[in-house]
């Protein structure tokens, strides 16, 4: 299924065919992620004892089943990638290939780290003799794909926009002249803040989520029902060459994602020159340390975690109400498009260091949040109130208690402004509370603390998404 946008521009092909590239998927899991066994047409797939096809078959996991991701990735002398998962009771290794991502739940998918290659659903695009959305007429053997997002089509016969694509052991690198499947409005390459649908990690196509987890009420942007998971269309004869045969899970980098830092880096900060350097994909500095030189740091012994004497004025502003005790080291943070940053993790934030002006901001991270689909969407403008507000900005309302509580403690400056409704969090316990979503936090309201200091609490969205990032 997808969305055919007409253009009168006809144009001409490019493709480039590449063996196995430098530039590996290794990392679209990651070790204690949840992922499902999907594509093997009702056979199951093997759990072997090893990661290879000659290893032992210990059992058969079946089409649908649940597995948590225990370690890996490895890659056997074909090329293919096989995760060492735990289904059932029984530990062993299982081919990449037939495993997914669970549907669109933040609480599997959330990652602090921008990236470029995910794990998605393809189909073949066919078509033949109709036009792209910039204009070429579809040919039986084209190699180009579809996204479904307007704002990632290359011009016409053009390669602004290119994907990776990877399955089992071949790659093509190909450029987008299509908008479909489902969506056109679906950027879901882009991290949370950023992209269209809210409430989904970046790497989750919204057709994704509605087809497994009910995401927009099991809808597309046209209210039509979504009958599958795609998140690409590969045109006939680049599908054919990748070997592929049916419409499954593969890999793919948005290469436009990706750049290099800049030669040399950007410097330590004098005196602190034992900073460390986090690359894409690596573990931040979670580990507790020992306590360092205190002319340089302050040390937490409840984390045991060091923050540098150039953050604690901004984080004695904030304090532990607003910022939480520290989960990481300070570290240099090169991300995946090659960009360069200084930063350190708190429970209740990511506060960033700019070497140049000494200033120390926090990340919006409350869109990295989990919350149900329906407190995502936005409501219809309305007059102010005292009770109540609206915010033009996000389509968001804030009211009642949370307002007041927004009001008393710095307001936009210290969280930001509502990017969901209210919503309610049930509980293993028993217990239950209204959470809010706002740029920089989660406010939360406890009915079983009515009356308490502590009735309304903030809460620790770092410490969450961590685990949540399988680090």
């Amino acid at each position: 299924m997808r969305i055919l946008v007409r253009s009168s521009i006809v144009v001409a092909f490019l493709v480039a065919l590449l063996p196995i590239p430098l530039l590996r998927a290794a990392d679209y899991f990651a070790v204690g992620q949840t992922a499902v066994v999907a594509g093997t047409n009702g056979d199951g797939l093997n759990l072997r004892a090893g990661p290879g096809y000659d290893r032992t078959v210990l059992t058969v996991m079946p089409e649908g089943a649940r597995v948590r991701i225990v370690g890996g990735p490895e890659r056997d002398g074909s090329g293919n990638t096989w995760w060492n998962l735990n289904w059932n009771g029984r530990t062993g290794w299982a081919l990449a290939d037939y495993l997914r991502p669970v549907g669109g739940s933040a609480s599997t998918g959330s990652s602090l780290q921008f990236r470029a290659t995910f794990r998605i659903y393809a189909h073949r695009l066919g078509l033949v003799g109709e036009r792209t959305a910039n204009g070429h007429v579809i040919q039986p053997n084209d190699f180009f794909v579809s996204l479904p997002c307007a704002c990632a089509l290359s011009s016409a016969g053009g390669t602004e926009f290119q994907v990776l694509v990877e399955y089992r052991g071949r790659s093509l690198v190909l450029p987008v002249w299509d908008v479909g499947p489902w969506n056109v409005d679906d950027d879901f390459w882009n991290p949370p803040e950023r992209r269209k649908w809210k409430g989904l990690p970046q790497g989750v196509p919204a057709a994704q989520a509605a087809y497994f987890d009910g995401y927009n009420d099991g809808k597309d942007g046209w209210g039509r029902q979504v009958g599958s998971p795609a998140g690409m269309d590969i045109a006939d004869g680049a599908f054919a060459a990748l070997g592929m045969t049916q419409s499954d899970w593969v890999t793919v980098t948005f290469l436009w994602l990706v750049g290099d830092p800049p030669t040399p880096l950007p410097a330590l900060p004098a005196g602190y020159e034992d900073v460390p350097t986090v690359r894409p994909g690596e573990r931040p500095p979670l580990d507790p340390v020992p306590a360092k030189n205190s002319d340089l740091y302050a040390y937490f012994p409840e984390t045991q975690h060091n923050v540098p004497q150039f953050l604690m004025p901004a984080w004695q502003r904030g304090g532990w109400e607003r910022y939480g005790l520290p989960l990481s080291e300070f570290f240099r943070e090169i991300r995946v498009d090659g960009s360069v940053r200084f930063v350190q993790y708190f429970e209740r934030a990511i506060l960033t260091y700019d070497p140049d002006t000494g200033r120390v901001e926090p990340l919006p991270i409350g869109y990295y949040g989990a919350a149900p689909p329906s407190a995502w969407q936005a409501v219809e403008p309305f007059p102010d109130t005292d009770d109540r507000w609206f915010f033009e900005e996000t389509g968001h309302s804030l009211s009642h208690g949370f307002k007041a509580y927004w009001l008393a403690n710095g307001g936009r400056e210290v969280f930001g402004l509502p990017i969901t409704e209210e919503f309610r969090v049930d509980l293993p316990d028993g217990r239950w509370y209204v959470g809010q979503l706002f740029e920089y936090a989660r406010l939360e309201w406890w009915p079983d603390r009515v009356g308490q200091p502590d009735e309304i609490t903030r809460g620790r969205l770092v410490a969450e998404l961590i685990p949540a990032s399988g680090w």
